[in-house]
């Protein structure tokens, strides 16, 4: 055997661990596609339909659990990436940062989200610490304070777990890149006389914007997809969407399992939708450039000819 086709069955033999896992998801993308349609024999389900894609739309609870959902992921990711970029933008200014200061940063990223989230009803719940702290400050209405934190629409509760994990994921995602541009063409534009947040607005960010965004279409993701933060920090009504397929997939009846795939297909749908905005966001000054030197050239060949 040459060593040319040793080295390409090696590659292979390290890529099929991967190919395994991705067939086996991708396979149950499949089934749980195919069931939103109503297609489940076992339940003697044989007929394809989009009943249950238009129920979707058509029950009020279902809809308000779209807008919920979107909601959650929204704010959770805008903010996370928001703040995640101002304290980069702090730690470029300070060159270094001290070991325990990184510590404390890394810390929310390897804890779980559930963890998180019961540490968010200890402190925010009616009667958690910081009520009791400030009722015992003598602030009589604290509890009312916190009814508005927690189990309500407004989801802030649900968008501070996320916050609490997901700042410091945006901070140690792209601050490599960051520091990279900063130290380059950033350090070029403070030598031409732009002070550090011009540098930091009009360079380093649009250079870094790919990193950016494909952080922020992470924590929107995880956000529209998760299930415990919601699920116990969330309200009653309306239901986020991960939790509303959950209980469908789970009620006794079971022909609500299509209807569960159904919120399962439209969360995948919600997330290809977004990644195809993003790509074309990113696309779309590439394009205008390349179409840009297009007609440069066809307008120096032009000049040539003539």
């Amino acid at each position: 055997m040459s060593s040319l086709l040793k080295r390409r069955l090696n590659i292979a033999m390290l890529f099929l661990p991967q190919l395994l896992i991705t067939t086996f998801l991708m396979l149950g993308v499949v089934i749980g596609m195919v069931q939103s349609f109503g297609i489940i024999p076992s339940l003697d389900l044989t007929d394809f339909t989009f009943d249950y894609y238009l129920k979707l739309f058509t029950n009020q609870q279902l809809s308000h659990s779209v807008w919920f959902s979107l909601k959650i992921a929204l704010f959770s990711a805008l903010l996370s990436t928001f703040l995640g970029l101002v304290v980069a933008y702090f730690w470029l200014q300070s060159e270094s940062m001290s070991k325990g200061m990184q510590i404390i940063i890394r810390l929310p990223i390897i804890i779980p989200h559930i963890i998180v989230t019961l540490f968010m009803m200890q402190m925010l719940g009616r009667t958690g610490l910081l009520a009791r702290i400030f009722f015992s400050l003598g602030f009589d209405n604290a509890q009312k304070w916190f009814d508005l934190m927690l189990y309500n629409q407004n989801a802030w509760g649900i968008i501070l777990a996320f916050l609490w994990k997901e700042v410091p994921f945006v901070i140690f995602y792209c601050y490599p890149i960051l520091s990279s541009i900063s130290s380059g063409l950033g350090e070029a534009a403070r030598t031409l006389g732009a002070n550090q947040w011009q540098s930091y607005l009009k360079i380093i960010l649009p250079l870094a914007k790919n990193t950016i965004f494909s952080s922020f279409f992470i924590i929107f993701m995880y956000a529209f997809g998760s299930y415990e933060v919601p699920a116990l920090l969330g309200p009653t009504l309306p239901k986020a969407l991960p939790v509303a397929s959950y209980q469908a997939y789970t009620h006794p009846d079971l022909l609500q399992r299509p209807l569960s795939m159904a919120l399962n297909g439209l969360i995948l749908v919600v997330g290809l939708v977004c990644a195809g905005i993003i790509y074309l966001a990113l696309s779309i000054p590439d394009l205008k450039r390349l179409m840009i030197q297009n007609r440069l050239r066809r307008r120096m060949d032009e000049t040539e000819n003539y």
